[in-house]
């Protein structure tokens, strides 16, 4: 096979259908309808001799000779985006650069609405592409490139990945205002006897000692330890809900009180410390991976991020082995 004779957009298609195992995925993915998509594979394995892709229950699964080539072609795809974008000096100004980030929807309340407005304001041609993913694949998305950043508490992109701290956080609790049975202090007794309402984010599979656990399964932990036991009388894998629930119910919620901050005075909802001796925290950090650290884009936005959200300028970002 001659790569004279390689049509770089088929490596592009090919390295979609990779990621995607989705034939109308992958052509969203890189901008091509589905029949474009279809068009190419069939170039492909004319090229390659090889049937690349089959179907499954499942949707496509690549063949022996796909997961051969598969690392080869991402790793000079990824080569030579890195020297496109480097080629010319980032100017947030002017770009027109799509930027993907690792967000959970907490996330987004607390990062997006300072974030985009600050961009419209200094970068008008930037944009932001949010991912959600269950908190076991950030590691895959960023080591595959499919995002630049991840940002919040996330444990368990501890080794291998570049880390620069934002700020601190902790737990309240969350209830309506006009709540029957309590007012405005909160004991562990009324705490663990009350029902209440826990997000627990899709995929994210509750375990007492994974490192990948979210954030509202940490809280569920801690009150273990503790010896304590709550009724969970609703779980949803959502934030965006959780507001409406708690100002029309009796339920409690325990969430991070930047969150709550932002969240209540726009409802009739009341912020409470946690009866608990010492409630947990946590650091919220922004993360990324080697491959991105010295590009001028994502440099560019980690400092915009820093900027806008860290509590005391300074730290460096480090890299754990």
């Amino acid at each position: 096979m001659n790569i004279e004779n390689i049509d770089l957009n088929l490596l592009v298609a090919f390295d979609a259908m990779m990621q995607e195992r989705n034939v109308t995925r992958a052509g969203v993915r890189v901008g091509l309808s589905q029949p474009s998509m279809s068009h190419a594979l069939v170039r492909l394995r004319q090229l390659c001799g090889d049937p690349l892709f089959v179907r499954v229950k499942t949707g496509m699964e690549p063949t022996p000779f796909a997961l051969r080539i598969a690392p080869s072609v991402r790793a000079g795809l990824s080569v030579l985006q890195a020297g496109l974008q480097n080629a010319v000096p980032f100017d947030p100004a002017q770009s027109g650069r799509t930027f993907e980030v690792l967000l959970s929807d907490l996330g987004e309340v607390v990062f997006l609405p300072r974030l985009m407005k600050h961009l419209t304001e200094v970068a008008p041609g930037i944009s932001l592409r949010v991912l959600q993913r269950p908190r076991e694949g950030y590691r895959d998305a960023l080591e595959a490139e499919e995002a630049d950043l991840a940002i919040g508490f996330l444990p368990a992109l501890s080794a291998g990945f570049y880390q620069q701290r934002l700020f601190g956080d902790h737990y309240v609790c969350l209830l309506r205002a006009g709540h029957p049975r309590i007012g405005q202090r909160l004991d562990i007794q009324q705490f663990a006897a009350e029902s209440h309402v826990m997000i627990e984010p899709a995929g994210s599979r509750y375990s007492r000692v994974s490192p990948q656990s979210s954030t509202t399964t940490l809280i569920e932990q801690y009150l273990e330890k503790q010896g304590l036991r709550r009724h969970i009388a609703l779980r949803v894998p959502h934030f965006t809900v959780v507001p409406d629930i708690i100002e029309t119910s009796d339920l409690l919620a325990v969430i991070p009180s930047t969150v709550a901050r932002i969240m209540a005075p726009q409802r009739r909802i009341k912020i409470l410390p946690l009866p608990l001796e010492t409630p947990p925290s946590f650091e919220v950090k922004q993360f990324w991976h080697e491959r991105s650290h010295q590009d001028d884009g994502t440099r560019w936005l980690r400092g915009v991020i820093a900027e806008l959200f860290m509590e005391q300028r300074s730290p460096v970002p480090t890299v754990l082995d």
